[in-house]
């Protein structure tokens, strides 16, 4: 909630009266989770993208600074069931992954510190991070190289991980799979239009699959932006239809057709970088909406 007062009992402005502003009566679920929202981020920065409930469209992008220092590599990060956000910075040697907790992201532009959880065992190299409908946590293993399918794997983790316990389980090996090196996954659509988790949207450099994360399996849907993709679910919306976006390495989000994966045009550039690599050297994530898994 806000705060404003307005004589509802909540002081939200929602009218509901529970006083968490996300006008569901609930009072305990977290806003982001509620909204339509994106994240990413690069270098030193934390971006949050503001998208408008009615149509999809960017409301505004807030930049925050992380005090905390991160190793510099390609960001992964994922949106955890309670709002907050699990990164994850690959390094430029591709021998190691850092994972990092962002306990309460912030709407307003501040400078924040995150928790450093540790480094993925086994040397692996994590390109992606994606949060399944029951809240498991899955990491996509890169293998030998970024660049090809040797090695790959999505992995899950099996223990307390904001804890510290990295220790992870292979739940598909991806070596003969039908996308060479998945940069970023997105949850998928039924025919619904209902959010589904085992299967959705996989990026590799620009070209975007509709993916069968437990068979490794795919089909090619068309090019859109570089290592960014997420999908939200139709209840985020006024018009309960979901949407796919995309992150091009100039870090341009754009929308893109779930079907045929046709693009509007850019909605908004997140902020210019200090160092040489991309400003869009990062996958995105936003709230999962409800769904049910279908992941063993």
């Amino acid at each position: 909630g806000d705060g404003g007062g307005d004589g509802d009992g909540g002081g939200d402005g929602d009218g509901d009266g529970d006083g968490d502003g996300d006008g569901d009566g609930d009072g305990d679920e977290p806003f982001l989770w509620n909204t339509p929202n994106l994240w990413y981020s690069v270098e030193d920065k934390l971006i949050y993208v503001a998208l408008n409930e009615d149509d999809g469209t960017v409301d505004q992008i807030v930049t925050s600074t992380i005090l905390t220092p991160l190793i510099e590599g390609f960001n992964s990060i994922t949106m955890l069931e309670d709002g907050s956000l699990l990164g994850a910075r690959m390094a430029i040697t591709e021998d190691s992954t850092e994972i990092f907790h962002i306990p309460e992201p912030p709407l307003v532009a501040a400078e924040i510190t995150v928790e450093i959880i540790g480094v993925v065992p086994d040397n692996l190299a994590i390109e992606a991070l994606y949060t399944d409908c029951d809240g498991r946590v899955y990491l996509m293993d890169t293998g030998a190289n970024g660049s090809d399918p040797i090695g790959n794997r999505l992995i899950r983790f099996t223990g307390d991980y904001l804890q510290g316990d990295l220790n992870y389980e292979v739940i598909t090996d991806l070596q003969n799979a039908s996308v060479a090196d998945i940069d970023d996954m997105a949850p998928g659509l039924n025919q619904q239009g209902e959010i589904t988790d085992g299967t959705g949207f996989a990026i590799d450099s620009g070209e975007v699959y509709d993916f069968d994360y437990t068979t490794g399996t795919g089909v090619l849907l068309g090019a859109g932006g570089t290592w960014g993709i997420h999908t939200l679910g139709g209840p985020l919306f006024t018009d309960d239809a979901a949407r796919l976006y995309l992150f091009t390495l100039n870090a341009e989000l754009l929308e893109a057709d779930p079907v045929d994966l046709a693009l509007s045009d850019v909605l908004a550039v997140g902020p210019d970088v200090v160092g040489d690599k991309p400003k869009g050297w990062s996958g995105i994530t936003g709230p999962l909406t409800d769904c049910i898994s279908t992941i063993d």
